[in-house]
């Protein structure tokens, strides 16, 4: 079952429309971006339309350490926030972004609060 509250945008889906129609090139996924924007006042996940280009409330945008294929048509990425980063924070929301500073997908969540003395892992799927 795939998950609501992550989304692959509509620019990320027309760049490959157009890539497979002409031949063109699909921009690199490069960073992930972290915010405290992706809940309702309940603190539920807020559902993405696909055609968001921006967090709510980015807090970080860190390059991707690792990239993985953990499906034939899923590509996990995965940053990991050190002790200092965020300490307090409550993130629920984040985004793969291209080389060209654009959201290729998107996905909220529950909040979860940074604490400041362990590291956070946070992996995103690109699912196709």
């Amino acid at each position: 079952m795939e998950n609501r509250t992550t989304k692959t945008t509509i620019y990320a889906r027309e760049q490959m429309a157009k890539a497979r129609a002409s031949g063109s090139r699909i921009t690199k996924n490069t960073h992930i971006a972290l915010g405290e924007g992706g809940t309702d006042s309940a603190g539920n996940p807020i559902v993405p339309t696909g055609n968001e280009q921006s967090l709510k409330n980015q807090l970080i945008r860190k390059p991707i350490e690792k990239s993985t294929f953990i499906a034939p048509a899923t590509m996990r990425y995965e940053i990991t926030l050190s002790e200092s980063e965020l300490v307090g924070r409550n993130i629920n929301e984040m985004a793969l972004v291209d080389e060209a500073g654009k959201l290729t997908a998107i996905r909220t969540m529950y909040s979860k609060r940074k604490d400041g003395d362990m590291e956070f892992g946070f992996e995103i799927d690109d699912m196709y």
